[in-house]
């Protein structure tokens, strides 16, 4: 399926989305925080990307905003508890990004990255070259 990148601050939410997300047959990498996600998104590839905002070291919003973050993502998904989540300043692609407030199920986040993923075709399936073996 996908290769995605959790990012919180809270391990015991980094837990719960990787255990939902895996059980959907998706490899989840787990980061602690913005810094140690951006370490991870320049040195490896994920189709999706999943943070929280409020985290230290750095926010889930500076590092969506950090030059070519977003760019090799399928998606997005902000985790906040901030009741203000539609009006923060998001730099980026907002078409990439979608918001879930806290608190939410964990199945009501596989859906909405089922839904992301379905929408969004991998860029290897986009870039991939007709096979002209195949009949139409």
């Amino acid at each position: 399926m996908a290769r995605i990148l959790a990012v919180d601050d809270q391990p015991h939410m980094n837990h719960i989305i990787a255990t939902w997300l895996g059980r959907n047959g998706h490899e989840v990498v787990r980061a602690c925080d913005g810094q140690a996600a951006l370490e991870l998104l320049r040195s490896a590839d994920f189709d999706l990307l999943i943070t929280d905002v409020d985290m230290p070291r750095m926010d889930g919003l500076t590092l969506i905003s950090q030059e070519g973050v977003v760019d090799g993502l399928r998606a997005v998904v902000v985790l906040t508890g901030r009741h203000d989540y539609n009006s923060l300043d998001v730099t980026v692609d907002r078409e990439k990004v979608r918001f879930l407030p806290k608190p939410f199920s964990p199945s009501k986040l596989a859906q909405l990255v089922q839904e992301l993923l379905e929408r969004t075709p991998a860029a290897s399936a986009v870039n991939a070259a007709p096979d002209p073996n195949s009949a139409h």
